[in-house]
């Protein structure tokens, strides 16, 4: 049980700093004369690769154990999440910080469905853990 609670906190700190970066990656993009007239494709592409990215984390780290979904996802939402971002939005100057709140709150309802389904499909798709 103790081996299940370590790794589903180390899969919700990898949740919160793959938020992070790709709050990031999409502030980048979101310049001035960059991509952001095609930002809207780059937030469901990236929010994709983030969901097959989650996906083979729950799947290969979590394995068949449904338990760890609240396990994940409280501390996830809770701890990490406002803890990483509140870092982040203290690092750079003003008007890029503006730039991530906005996206982090435009973002985050593609964000948390990516989540779910990389979670819930990595749990689901994982092989049955046989007790030897």
């Amino acid at each position: 049980m103790i081996r299940l609670l370590i790794k589903t906190q180390v899969v919700a700190i990898l949740f919160a700093l793959f938020w992070i970066l790709y709050l990031s990656v999409l502030a980048f993009l979101d310049q001035p004369g960059r991509a952001a007239q095609h930002i809207n494709s780059f937030v469901y592409g990236f929010a994709i690769l983030m969901a097959v990215i989650y996906f083979l984390l729950s799947k290969y780290l979590i394995g068949r154990n449904w338990l760890a979904v609240p396990l994940v996802l409280i501390p996830y939402f809770f701890l990490y999440k406002p803890v990483f971002q509140r870092i982040l939005l203290s690092i750079p100057n003003e008007s890029y910080g503006m730039i991530l709140k906005f996206l982090a709150l435009s973002t985050a309802a593609t964000y948390l469905l990516a989540i779910i389904c990389g979670l819930g499909f990595g749990i689901m798709f994982s092989r049955p853990q046989v007790k030897v």
